[in-house]
């Protein structure tokens, strides 16, 4: 599989639907399914504002290299305004929707990456939970709300992107996006099913007929609003994949055979700029915020054009 351009893709379709959405309070946990979603200036609401750190290292903790946080479920409670972690053989831990001030404690600064992010330690109960179901000293941070982390890479050369691209905890964009005929395509190709989890995005799309990939052509695609008025969001890069869709979601463990990743090295290496890496879904930012995110919320594909890895992202 090559990647993909414009010209290739004159056949697909330019009308979408939303399918699916998914916010990740806590980073490499598992996510909450969404109806709809206001947009925040760091995506949807809540997605990857508390995020696990090693308690002596400071390094920041996802299925990598503890897969069976696969386990740990996510869920909100508005009557309570909290947001309630639970895993197999764990009490409930509850803990503060929008932690104030007072709910928190220490700043720590965390490399994401190629960024450096600040959090604010959630407090003993939540190390005592993390600690003991991880099992080595971990720490739960939530984002900084003072402290601003702007994307610096793959930046929309477009005047209409009003808001400066920026992210909580999510590893760069504040949007993933995948579509269906990618994952019918992938599933295609791997020995075992994979789901839209197995590669954590935020945004689901479908279209009857469209072509696998089709997303690697997108430049701007745009949300049709209830009142008739419409946004944008801005599609940027490929994501390159990890080892993550190696973890079993339902016993969060890793898988010894390399796959499904061996498989999909076969065929989607699909990156000019980077032809070693495998790629899946699409990094994206939104023109402003405030506006809402809906399953089943029609959405078009105004611009299209080249993607390369040029730089790490």
């Amino acid at each position: 599989m090559t990647a993909c351009d414009p010209a290739s893709a004159a056949s697909s379709s330019d009308d979408w639907t939303v399918s699916a959405l998914y916010t990740y309070p806590i980073k490499s946990c598992q996510p909450i399914p969404l109806t709809s979603s206001p947009v925040s200036a760091t995506g949807l609401l809540y997605d990857r504002l508390w995020m696990l750190t090693d308690a002596h290292t400071g390094r920041f903790i996802t299925q990598r290299q503890v897969p069976r946080l696969a386990l740990i479920k996510v869920a909100i409670n508005p009557g309570s305004n909290t947001l309630e972690l639970s895993a197999p053989n764990s009490p409930a831990l509850r803990l503060p929707l929008n932690p104030q001030t007072t709910d928190l404690g220490a700043q720590y600064k965390v490399r994401v990456w190629y960024d450096d992010v600040y959090g604010r330690c959630c407090g003993e109960a939540a190390q005592k939970w993390l600690t003991a179901f991880v099992g080595k000293p971990t720490r739960l941070l939530y984002k900084d709300s003072n402290e601003t982390r702007l994307v610096s890479r793959y930046l929309p050369d477009d005047p209409t992107c009003l808001l400066p691209p920026q992210s909580g905890f999510a590893d760069v964009f504040p949007f993933h996006i995948t579509t269906e005929p990618s994952l019918a395509h992938v599933n295609q190709h791997v020995p075992l099913p994979l789901t839209h989890q197995h590669f954590r995005p935020n945004i689901v799309l479908a279209a009857e007929g469209a072509s696998p990939y089709d997303e690697e052509t997108w430049k701007r695609i745009e949300f049709e609003a209830p009142d008739e008025r419409t946004w944008s969001m801005f599609v940027t890069s490929r994501t390159p994949r990890c080892t993550m869709p190696n973890v079993d979601l339902s016993t969060g463990e890793m898988r010894t055979d390399g796959e499904p990743m061996k498989s999909l090295r076969k065929f989607r290496c699909s990156d000019p700029g980077k032809p070693t890496y495998v790629c899946f879904g699409m990094q994206a930012t939104a023109q402003h915020s405030g506006q809402t995110i809906s399953i089943g919320q029609k959405v078009t594909i105004r611009e299209r054009g080249f993607h390369s890895l040029t730089q790490p992202l």
